[in-house]
């Protein structure tokens, strides 16, 4: 989003430009239109130096725009298209300088898909790169929804348990998930009534040692198998 900046530093530009405008002649004029000409683009950010060069070029078309007039949209749109950032803020520094601060976003886990490694992002869209590879993303099996995968993981952090302990989620077309935990415990989830069934395997995971167990089966209500 562009943010607004002092409002006195913008009088005292418009001021200037009414000023100088006032004077007719060719030299003038030329200097105020050179004066607010976009002439720097700085990025500032945690992603790697090709991601930042990337951007950069993307934004080249805007150079020589008049800072005045720039529609913010445009430079909005261009930043949307890069999926790894997660937020940005765009601030006009007059007389010449457009200032970007962005982050990255927290890679959550990755599908495979033409023998290639698709990560989804925090912000919930699909990359296919990043700057480093965390040994502890978890890998998606099956049928890919990435609106029911947010759902489930945010879910999941509710109930206090620990991203890092799960390896692969597998999902299935009837909208239900097999979660593998950590020393490769299987939990089998229900399709509804998922709020219960973790408060349930919270409770088991709490109170004894799993890594006894292969599977923790929740699919049938107010029952668990344990094998």
């Amino acid at each position: 989003m562009l943010q607004l900046i002092d409002r006195s530093k913008i009088y005292f530009y418009l001021a200037l430009l009414i000023i100088l405008l006032s004077v007719h002649n060719t030299k003038s004029i030329t200097f105020v239109e050179n004066y607010f000409k976009i002439k720097e683009f700085d990025l500032i950010g945690d992603a790697d130096k090709e991601i930042i060069l990337s951007i950069s070029k993307s934004l080249e078309e805007f150079y020589h725009y008049n800072i005045f007039s720039l529609n913010p949209d445009e430079v909005t749109n261009i930043l949307e298209n890069f999926n790894i950032i997660n937020h940005f803020e765009v601030k006009k520094e007059y007389p010449s300088k457009i200032k970007i601060e962005f982050k990255e976003t927290k890679i959550l886990a990755y599908y495979i898909k033409d023998n290639k490694k698709i990560y989804i992002g925090e912000n919930g869209k699909k990359i296919t790169k990043v700057k480093e590879e965390n040994g502890n993303i978890p890998l998606i099996v099956g049928t890919i929804n990435i609106k029911k995968f947010l759902e489930l993981k945010k879910l999941l952090i509710t109930k206090k348990f620990k991203w890092e302990d799960f390896t692969t989620f597998y999902s299935f077309n009837s909208n239900r998930w097999d979660l593998i935990y950590k020393d490769q415990v299987t939990i089998k989830l229900p399709i509804d009534n998922l709020d219960d069934s973790l408060n349930l395997l919270k409770k088991i995971i709490n109170k004894q040692d799993v890594i006894i167990f292969k599977i923790i089966d929740l699919r049938l209500k107010d029952r668990v198998i344990l094998s």
